[in-house]
C-alpha cells in the first residue's frame, strides 16, 4: 500500500536544472524553459504498479497554470493549491500543507505502510525520519541536481525501510519539451519500470 506525496515547485525545479543548470551541461542545455514533466508518468513511476490508497500533490497558483494542475489531477492526485504571497509573489505554506498530509497518514493509518515523496527538499527530513520512525517505509523519489544530501542518506539505518531513487536514469521518460507555442518539440519516451528501485 502506497501513499504518495508530490511537492511540484520541487520536483519541477530539480528537472529543470537536470535539464538545463544554467551553467552549462545538463541533459539538454539550452531548453530549460522548455522542460515540462510527464505526469502520467511521474504518477506510474512513483506508484511502481502498487495499490496508491492516498495521493497528494500541493503547489501554488500561478497564473495560467490551470491546465497544469487539471492534468495532475488526472494523473490520480489530490491537488492541494496555496495562495502567493500578495507581496513577494513567492510560494508560501506549500512545504506546511505537504508535511501536514505526511503527518496524517502517519497517525490516521494503523498500520505502516509505504510513503514516496516526490521531492528533492531537505527541509522534509524531520517528516521522514517520523516516518520512519513510526514503521513506515519511505521511498524519496528526485532528480539528482539540486537534491538535498540530507534526504539521501535516508538509506541508511532503520532496516532498509529508507529508499533514495534518482530519476535521472529515467529523464527523458519522465519529462518532454515544449515550445512557447504549446507544440511538443521532444516527447516522452514509453515508460520502463525495469530496475527502478523500490521497497
Amino acid at each position: 500500500m502506497v501513499h504518495l506525496f508530490w511537492n511540484n515547485s520541487n520536483l519541477f525545479a530539480r528537472a529543470q536544472d537536470t535539464c538545463d543548470p544554467k551553467l552549462g551541461g545538463g541533459k539538454e542545455p539550452g531548453q530549460r524553459l522548455a522542460l515540462r514533466l510527464e505526469f502520467a508518468a511521474m504518477f506510474d513511476f512513483a506508484s511502481a504498479g502498487r495499490t496508491v490508497e492516498k495521493a497528494v500533490a500541493v503547489g501554488s497558483i500561478p497564473p495560467g497554470m490551470a491546465a497544469i494542475w487539471e492534468r495532475l489531477g488526472k494523473a490520480g492526485l489530490i491537488v492541494d493549491l496555496q495562495e502567493r504571497g500578495a507581496a513577494s509573489g513567492k510560494e508560501q505554506g506549500v512545504d506546511q500543507a505537504l508535511q501536514l498530509e505526511m503527518m496524517r497518514s502517519l497517525v490516521d493509518r494503523k498500520n505502516p505502510a509505504v510513503a514516496v515523496l516526490l521531492t528533492g527538499d531537505g527541509g522534509f527530513r524531520p517528516d521522514v525520519d517520523r516516518l520512519l520512525d513510526g514503521g513506515w517505509g519511505v521511498e524519496v523519489l528526485s532528480f539528482s541536481n539540486g537534491f538535498s544530501p540530507k534526504l539521501r542518506k535516508i538509506a541508511v539505518g532503520h532496516g532498509g525501510r529508507g529508499k533514495y531513487v534518482d530519476l535521472d536514469p529515467w529523464y527523458d521518460r519522465l519529462t518532454y519539451l515544449q515550445d512557447p507555442g504549446w507544440k511538443i518539440v521532444r516527447p516522452a519516451k514509453p515508460l520502463d519500470l525495469a530496475g527502478r528501485p523500490k521497497l
